[in-house]
């Protein structure tokens, strides 16, 4: 079937809003959505503007859609046509960490997410020149039609707007995830959030869903309209890092010196990292979430790591079990404790490329495309 959909010819080339062909004769694990919304993330425009994985290109990316069920392949059993879903990553389902619903760690989220095809080296995506990247993360959601791999619907009731529930299927439900399910912060802790874009307010937002906030809340980033809407969300303390000279210095002085017991970067800049590990307390941890460049390195002293007991932890997709942890972001936000959608600013689908570019110079916090 042919639609229309944002294609990216070579790295760092503009989204171009076009005519592609779908191959909707579905494998058996698939379904075909039509798009209402998409959110736009970092890691889409990072992607965007990659060089460094052989034959990416011509691409379409796009991981947070909502839509509806068109069709479904021969074994699909979660779903049926006419349901309302957010999309989400991909996962087997069956090796032990799928069994153990820690999905996003399961043995084929490399190549379900980011190899850009079918496992049988197929791809549904393709113009008159020839196939195109995609499948990514199970669903390549920049088209307003796509073939999503079954494992990464979570179904909405219909009721709900889903052109304000597409944030769900990645960054927000990574900000909440890292701070609910791996920082997991008392009431006596001091927590700290790096860069508070639309993944790192949602990460302060999930502190509302406990039952005592901690203590101290320390926001850092480096856009003071991002640190002033921070103290609407309950931060406490605010650091603007392009004013210290030192950020550890910076974090022990608000910390009492103490250092900070649980941390989330968003920004995956190694020299960041470096300083917010020297700041955490002891028997303390720093989430990693955010990744910048592919390649980058964390510099980690190990006499310092051992003697403070501290642990430096990868977080993937927040470490959530989007099945149930979705679905409880939905009903946080009905009631009103989980406020993500004031953080959306929505554009038509062809206006992508303002859209990447406000989110860019940080005008917009959560871009949303919605499909005519």
């Amino acid at each position: 079937m042919i639609t229309d959909a944002l294609l990216v010819q070579s790295a760092g080339a503009p989204f171009i809003y076009q005519k592609i062909n779908v191959d909707d004769n579905l494998c058996s694990d698939e379904v075909l959505v039509e798009m209402k919304a998409t959110g736009v993330c970092h890691t889409d425009l990072n992607f965007s503007k990659e060089r460094a994985i052989p034959g990416l290109f011509p691409a379409i990316f796009g991981h947070e859609g909502a839509g509806v069920i068109v069709k479904l392949g021969s074994n699909v059993s979660n779903t049926t046509p006419g349901d309302h879903v957010i999309l989400t990553y991909s996962c087997c389902g069956e090796c032990k960490y799928c069994l153990r619903q820690e999905t996003s760690y399961c043995y084929d989220f490399e190549n379900d997410n980011f190899g850009f095809q079918r496992h049988d080296g197929s791809k549904a995506y393709s113009t008159k020149e020839g196939p195109v990247s995609s499948h990514f993360f199970g669903q390549s959601s920049f088209s307003k039609y796509a073939v999503v791999k079954a494992r990464s619907v979570v179904k909405v009731g219909k009721d709900l707007p889903l052109a304000s529930l597409a944030p769900l299927g990645c960054g927000i439900m990574t900000g909440a995830g890292a701070m609910l399910n791996v920082v997991k912060p008392h009431p006596e802790s001091i927590v700290c959030i790096v860069g508070v874009g639309a993944v790192g307010l949602a990460a302060l937002m999930a502190l509302k869903l406990l039952p005592s906030p901690p203590k101290k809340i320390i926001v850092v980033d480096v856009v003071p309209e991002r640190l002033n809407l921070a103290k609407k969300y309950g931060a406490t303390d605010f650091i603007n890092s392009q004013q210290v000279d030192n950020l550890k210095v910076a974090l022990m002085s608000v910390s009492d010196e103490k250092g900070i017991d649980g941390t989330i970067d968003t920004t995956g800049r190694a020299e960041v990292v470096g300083s917010l590990l020297e700041a955490t307390a002891k028997r303390g941890i720093v989430v990693q979430v955010g990744v910048g460049v592919l390649t980058a390195e964390a510099p980690v002293c190990i006499f310092h790591h051992v003697n403070a007991g501290r642990q430096y932890v990868g977080c993937a997709m927040g470490t959530c079990y989007p099945q149930e942890f979705i679905p409880m972001l939905v009903e946080a936000w009905r009631e009103g404790k989980f406020p993500f959608t004031d953080l959306i600013a929505k554009y038509p689908a062809e206006d992508m490329n303002t859209a990447a570019k406000n989110v860019l110079s940080g005008k917009v916090i959560k871009a949303v495309l919605v499909w005519r």
